[in-house]
């Protein structure tokens, strides 16, 4: 990860407004993002999202 996304946290969003498109758009957004949830993810800061060594993205 880029030392300047070291302090970014990333939270998806919720309700129904859009920042995408479409809903299809919107969908495949949010999922990404809610793996690195902090109130989801197990480390979030080292895009760690679940046990073992499975990571969910290399430089978000």
């Amino acid at each position: 990860m880029n030392d300047s996304m070291k302090g970014r946290q990333v939270r998806a969003p919720r309700g129904s407004s859009l920042t995408c498109k479409g809903w299809t758009q919107e969908a495949a957004l949010r999922m990404l993002m809610n793996n690195l949830d902090p109130e989801v993810a197990e480390r979030p800061e080292d895009l760690v999202v679940y046990g073992g060594t499975g990571r969910a993205a290399r430089n978000w």
